[in-house]
C-alpha cells in the first residue's frame, strides 16, 4: 500500500512540477515580445529623421486619423486658429487701437498690440544694408518694416507655431470665423502641397505648416504669369459680390480661371507670388525666421511690403495667396487715414468712421458693430406698453348714478 502511495505522490508532485513550468516559461516568452516589440518602436522612433516619418505619412498605406475630429473648428477660437493675433500700431494711435480693441471684441477676438517704430528714431547703424541699392526708404517706410520686424521677432521668441499680423486700419467680415473655418478645411486637404502633411499637422495646425506667409490682406496681388495653373479654388458664400471686389482682384481671379457666375461664389488659393501691401497675414515660426533673416540680416532692399514680394518671386520664402482677402482697408478720409505727419495745412478729419467705406468683403464688421450696438433708451421706454389709466368717476357710472339701469334708479 505505501510503494503505491508513494507513487501517487511522485506522480503528482511531477504533474504540478511540469504544470509549473509551462507558466513560467509562456510569461517570460510573453514578456520576451512585449520588450522586444517597445525596443524595436523605440529604435525605430529614436533614429528616425524628419523625412523619414514624412514618407511614412505620405505612403498611401497608411493612414493617420487626425486626434481631432474637426480640427477646422479651432477657427472659432479667439485667434481664428492661429497662436496668437498680433496687430501693429503707433503708439500715438490710441484712436485706432480703440477701434481695433472694439472690433475685435464684436467679433470674439483677442488681439496682442505690436507698437508701431518712428522710423527717425532708429539708429543708422541698426538699419539693414541695402547692397542692391533699390530703394531710399523714407523714415516712415523704415519705422514700418522695423514694427513688423518686431511682430516677427516676438514669434520666434515665444515659439508659437503660427502667428496672424494685421494693421490698425482694417476691416474684416462679421462671419470672420466662418471663413476662417473654410479655409482652413480647405489648406487640410490642399491640392497646391509640395510635401506631405505631417503627423502634428493634421492633428494641430489648421491652416497646415508648409508655408512661411499666407497673405490674406493685400491691396494688389498677382499670380506667377508661368504658373497659372497652380491655383485651389473652392465655394464660400462669405465672397464679397463683383461689384463689392476691387478690379485688381477680379482680374487676378480672372487669370487662374475664376469667372464670371462663380464671382461671388468662389474663393482661391494660389501660391503667393506680387502680393503688395501688409494689413494682414500669417506667419509660421520658420516663415518668421526666414523673414528676420531675408529682410534684416542680410538686407533690406526696400519697403517691408516690396521686399516681402521680392523675396516671394525669387522662391526665397514661400507662400500662398487667399483672393479676395479677408482682411481689407478700412478708409474714412482725410490724413487720418495716414501714419504720416500731420500737414497743419490740410483737415485733420475726413468722413470719420461714420462715412467709413471698405472693400473686398461682404459684411462689414465695423458696419455691424455700429448696428449691433446701437440703441434708443428713451425710445424703448416710450415704445413700452403702458397700463392704460383708470377709468374717471362721473357720477353717472354703472354703480354710482342715481338715474341707473333697472328698479335700482327708481
Amino acid at each position: 500500500m505505501l510503494p503505491k502511495l508513494l507513487h501517487f505522490y511522485f506522480f503528482l508532485t511531477l504533474a504540478a512540477g511540469f504544470i509549473i513550468g509551462v507558466l513560467v516559461a509562456s510569461y517570460t516568452l510573453s514578456q520576451g515580445f512585449v520588450y522586444l516589440d517597445l525596443g524595436i518602436h523605440e529604435t525605430e522612433l529614436t533614429n528616425s529623421t524628419s523625412d523619414d516619418l514624412l514618407s511614412v505619412a505620405w505612403n498611401e498605406s497608411v493612414v493617420i486619423e487626425p486626434s481631432t475630429p474637426d480640427l477646422a473648428s479651432a477657427a472659432w477660437n479667439e485667434s481664428l486658429g492661429f497662436g496668437e493675433v498680433l496687430y501693429v500700431s503707433m503708439p500715438e494711435r490710441t484712436d485706432r487701437q480703440d477701434a481695433m480693441n472694439l472690433a475685435a471684441s464684436m467679433s470674439g477676438l483677442k488681439l496682442r498690440l505690436i507698437n508701431g517704430v518712428v522710423g527717425e528714431s532708429i539708429s543708422v547703424k541698426a538699419v539693414p544694408d541695402n547692397n542692391a541699392n533699390k530703394w531710399t526708404l523714407r523714415p516712415s517706410e523704415l519705422g514700418c518694416w522695423r514694427a513688423h520686424a518686431d511682430a516677427w521677432r516676438y514669434v520666434i521668441d515665444t515659439n508659437i507655431e503660427t502667428a496672424l499680423i494685421i494693421e490698425d486700419d482694417i476691416d474684416w467680415d462679421k462671419n470672420v470665423h466662418q471663413i476662417f473655418q473654410d479655409l482652413s478645411s480647405q489648406m487640410q486637404n490642399s491640392t497646391l502641397r509640395l510635401v506631405p502633411p505631417t503627423e502634428h499637422e493634421q492633428t494641430s495646425a489648421p491652416y497646415g505648416l508648409d508655408w512661411d506667409v499666407l497673405i490674406m490682406g493685400q491691396c494688389y496681388d498677382s499670380a506667377h504669369p508661368k504658373r497659372l495653373d497652380l491655383v485651389h479654388v473652392y465655394d464660400d458664400p462669405n465672397v464679397p459680390s463683383r461689384k463689392d471686389t476691387e478690379q485688381v482682384f477680379l482680374k487676378q481671379m480672372e487669370s487662374l480661371g475664376v469667372k464670371g457666375n462663380d464671382v461671388g461664389k468662389k474663393r482661391l488659393i494660389s501660391p503667393a507670388y506680387g502680393p503688395i501691401c501688409t494689413m494682414g497675414y500669417a506667419i509660421t515660426r520658420r516663415g518668421a525666421q526666414r523673414l528676420l533673416l531675408n529682410l534684416s540680416y542680410l538686407n533690406l532692399r526696400g519697403p517691408v511690403d516690396m521686399d516681402m514680394m521680392w523675396n516671394l518671386q525669387e522662391g526665397k520664402i514661400r507662400g500662398y495667396s487667399v483672393t479676395p482677402p479677408p482682411f481689407t482697408a478700412w478708409r474714412t478720409g482725410g490724413q487720418k487715414d495716414s501714419d504720416n505727419k500731420h500737414d497743419p495745412k490740410l483737415s485733420v478729419s475726413g468722413n470719420g468712421n461714420r462715412g467709413g467705406w471698405s472693400s473686398n468683403i461682404k459684411n462689414s464688421a465695423r458696419a455691424a458693430m455700429v448696428n449691433e450696438l446701437a440703441m434708443n433708451n428713451w425710445g424703448d421706454y416710450t415704445k413700452k406698453e403702458t397700463p392704460p389709466e383708470p377709468e374717471k368717476q362721473t357720477g353717472k357710472g354703472n354703480n354710482g348714478g342715481r338715474k341707473g339701469n333697472g328698479a335700482n334708479g327708481r
